[in-house]
């Protein structure tokens, strides 16, 4: 169950990490690795993500082809907001 790293920046980190939470180096790693883990969404969470955020993009696709009752698009309503200058009117 041993871990062999060969980087010396590695090791160099591990004990600085240590040296600051006051612990031992293996105490150390293992907190980063824990803490790192609980950042990190687990790839179903990932695949979760990026399906609602398809649907997001699907539905402002359709969404920003939707004409207001007087048939012009959202992006001619805000046009019609600003003059030529871009000032609003």
């Amino acid at each position: 169950m041993g871990m062999n790293i060969k980087d010396p920046e590695v090791h160099a980190m591990a004990r600085e990490l240590a040296a600051r939470h006051g612990t031992t180096v293996t105490d150390a790693v293992r907190r980063a690795l824990a803490a790192e883990l609980e950042r990190s969404p687990e790839p179903s969470a990932l695949k979760l993500q990026d399906a609602k955020l398809q649907q997001l993009l699907a539905l402002l696709g359709r969404f920003s082809n939707l004409h207001w009752p007087d048939q012009r698009t959202s992006k001619e309503l805000q046009d019609a907001l600003y003059d030529d200058d871009g000032l609003p009117v």
